[in-house]
């Protein structure tokens, strides 16, 4: 039997004629179409009829038909003002108004002012608040805050990031509309805000520039001098940089034109017997080189060959195996005097390289950390050195010399936490110096301290793995202390693995642990999980939590799943969905998860496995899309996650081709449809109608403790890191 589609009636013929007008851009028969569909609203809401819902979008159609953009904007803003409005319908048009260029440019325009509005606001309250319990230092901390206020206030760029936004979407305005009255104020904030662009430009250029030029980078600083001439040409300070770095980068080039000059006093001219069996020595299998050199440096000891003679006795107890010796001998030709000595500065690069002196560079790493530690205890934040504001040195540190005395405070407070505290980044140094010293030298005679130092390093971060590798490879290793090592390494493999969200890649890990740590606790629970895991897995894992079908009761309903409603009235007594709710899982099939007869929805659920034909999981699955993607419409804290398995399986089954599904965990989709409310906790955050937090701050270092209020600064929008 089949149903007949009743004829269109007035209001359907009134809107496609309203249609066709909007197509052709005829705006008389649009009015025409819209005052009928407006008179069918009033005859039907006269006999109290349901209304057709399709006056808003005539409005609009009608709108469409003006000529210029910000007529229809206009008009838009009019139909917005209407209560009777379709919510999808009145956020596309909320959508499309918050694109207009010159509202986003007046808008950041006044973010920018409201965030030096906050800043000069919090520098003044802030040291008021933290003053509560000792108002002696109120006025100590407010001028120091307002120091440091008015030194941000004179390093700051010349134009903010939201006014660079401000300035794009000005332009954009001027493009699209270059007749609109607006531009008589346009134009003018376009040109200055476009040269405090240039001037930021060349500010950025010229500080790199500086930079450069004071850690002698000669070339660098003449490219980036030569850009700030280019943002801003004849600029005095740049030209004065650029002059520089080139009468600098000449004198370089002299310098290098006179090293490779070849001297006409030839060294072994004095000696050419013994400097002859010496070079055949080296070349030559089979011959002595020890006792070649022995009698070079018996000719003449303090010769100008003296030193080529010590460099061949270190690099011939290197390759004896006397290495300490050998690098004692290089150090020591590395701290002569490069004018007189000839082999000073090839010791120099031997000694200053890390790859081959591991040693020296393990010692020189471990006692800066030594050192950084120590910083850290006395300084706290200040051991890395002050923050860079731009300022001339002296000037740095007398802006922080009050803030570094509150911190000398605190050093008894970080020395008693020093054996907990965590390792500073000097560390990391050293573990690689110590690392490559290893591998470079497993057996050497300093190997022992070096793996020493690095197993106190690797355990006290909780490294197992590293550390048992390191009692594994020494000498002669405690069983034990490898058996216990064993067992943490495995723990720490095995909650590596646990955490790996793909099925694949975990699985994978919990093979490698019965492989790697065989007959550990870890291997066996690795084991256990593995089959649990595999009997358990399914085609798909795409969730819809019972949050999200509570707050969508449509997709739970009878066009939807069909639950039952007692399923989520939260009332254990007549059985409860779980907050699991239920999950597609692959081919046909559903698994809808129960709450346990013991009623916690804590405890494991219980699980059902229902079958669905095609057509209604194709319908379930396209009512899902849509309800989610019009609540992300609506609200969007909403959001819908990006998700190319889930996308490509939804494909699938709307084309009816799910019944050859087979297990692959390379497309296994573990999305999960979550509820507003479960995402951000029962009551959902909002923004205070205020623009100010009450913020309590205390510090044990500083032993201070305040409350104040901090205004807050607009958020950046999300294309903001392209105006930086």
């Amino acid at each position: 039997m089949t149903t007949r589609v009743p004829p269109p009636d007035a209001a359907d013929r009134t809107a496609a004629e309203l249609a066709r007008a909007a197509l052709i851009g005829n705006r008389e028969d649009a009015e025409r179409a819209l005052r009928r569909m407006n008179a069918i609203e009033t005859v039907l809401d006269a006999t109290e009829e349901a209304p057709t819902g399709m006056l808003g979008v005539s409005i609009d159609l009608r709108n469409t038909t003006v000529d210029e953009e910000r007529d229809y904007r206009r008009a838009t803003d009019v139909l917005l003002a209407r209560d009777d409005l379709d919510p999808l319908l009145r956020a596309r048009l909320e959508q499309f108004q918050a694109t207009d260029p010159l509202d986003l440019a007046e808008k950041r325009a006044r973010e920018s002012l409201m965030i030096e509005l906050a800043r000069a606001f919090n520098a003044f309250a802030e040291p008021v608040g933290k003053s509560v319990m000792t108002a002696q230092m109120a006025p100590y901390r407010l001028g120091q805050s307002l120091v440091q206020y008015a030194v941000q206030v004179y390093t700051r760029e010349p134009i903010s990031l939201q006014r660079r936004q401000a300035l794009v979407h000005w332009k954009e305005f001027l493009a699209r509309h270059p007749e609109a009255p607006e531009t008589s104020y346009v134009e003018p904030e376009v040109h200055a805000t476009h040269h405090r662009l240039l001037l930021t430009h060349r500010d950025r250029a010229l500080r790199v520039a500086e930079k450069a030029l004071a850690f002698d980078k000669i070339r660098l600083a003449l490219v980036y001098a030569d850009r700030a001439l280019r943002w801003v040409p004849e600029d005095q300070r740049a030209s004065d940089l650029r002059d520089e770095a080139a009468a600098r980068l000449i004198e370089i080039r002299e310098w290098q034109r006179r090293s490779v000059n070849a001297t006409q006093e030839d060294p072994a001219r004095e000696q050419p017997a013994e400097v002859r069996a010496l070079a055949l020595a080296l070349l030559l299998p089979g011959r002595d080189a020890a006792d070649a050199n022995a009698r070079l440096r018996e000719v003449n000891p303090n010769g100008p060959l003296a030193d080529e003679a010590l460099y061949v006795d270190a690099m011939l107890l290197g390759e004896a195996g006397e290495t300490q010796q050998m690098w004692e001998r290089i150090e020591d030709l590395a701290e002569r005097d490069d004018a007189t000595s000839n082999m000073q500065r090839h010791a120099e690069a031997l000694v200053a390289n890390p790859q081959l002196n591991t040693w020296g560079a393990f010692r020189a790493a471990r006692r800066h950390n030594r050192w950084t530690r120590f910083k850290w205890v006395l300084l706290g934040p200040f051991f890395a050195g002050i923050p860079d504001r731009g300022l001339p040195g002296p000037l740095e540190w007398i802006f922080d010399v009050p803030t570094l005395v509150e911190h000398l405070g605190g050093t008894p407070m970080r020395l008693i936490n020093l054996p907990w505290a965590k390792a500073l980044p000097s560390a990391r140094v050293a573990a690689t110096a110590a690392r490559r010293h290893l591998e470079r030298e497993p057996r050497g005679p300093r190997a022992d301290a070096a793996r020493s130092w690095l197993e106190r390093y690797e355990k006290k971060r909780g490294n197992w793995i590293a550390t048992l590798r390191l009692v594994e490879d020494s000498p002669n290793p405690d069983l034990e202390e490898v058996a216990e090592l064993r067992e943490l390494a495995a723990a720490q493999y095995l909650e590596t693995a646990i955490r790996e969200p793909n099925f694949a890649l975990r699985l994978g890990l919990y093979k490698q642990i019965g492989q790697i740590y065989p007959g550990s606790t870890a291997a066996r629970t690795a084991g256990k999980l593995a089959r649990e895991e595999a009997n358990e897995v399914t085609v798909q894992a795409i969730r819809l939590s019972r949050g999200f079908l509570e707050e969508n009761p449509e997709i739970a309903g009878p066009r939807g799943l069909g639950l039952l409603p007692e399923l989520l009235d939260n009332d254990s007594t007549n059985a409860e969905l779980h907050p699991e709710g239920v999950t597609l899982v692959g081919a046909q099939t559903i698994r809808v998860s129960y709450v346990g007869p013991d009623g916690d929805e804590e405890s494991p659920p219980k699980n059902k496995f229902e079958s669905v034909d095609a057509d209604h999981l194709a319908r379930i699955i396209s009512l899902v899309e849509e309800t989610s993607y019009r609540n992300m419409l609506l609200d969007p804290l909403d959001e819908v996650g990006v998700d190319a398995r889930r996308d490509h399986y939804f494909e699938r089954v709307r084309l009816g081709l799910t019944d050859g599904d087979k297990l692959r965990p390379g497309a296994i989709s573990q999305y999960t449809y979550k509820g507003v409310r479960e995402r951000y906790g029962m009551v959902r955050h909002r923004e205070s109608i205020l623009p100010f937090d009450l913020v309590f701050q205390g510090s044990l270092s500083t032993l201070s403790l305040g409350a104040f209020p901090r205004m807050r600064k607009p958020r950046e929008t999300p294309d903001a890191f392209l105006y930086r």
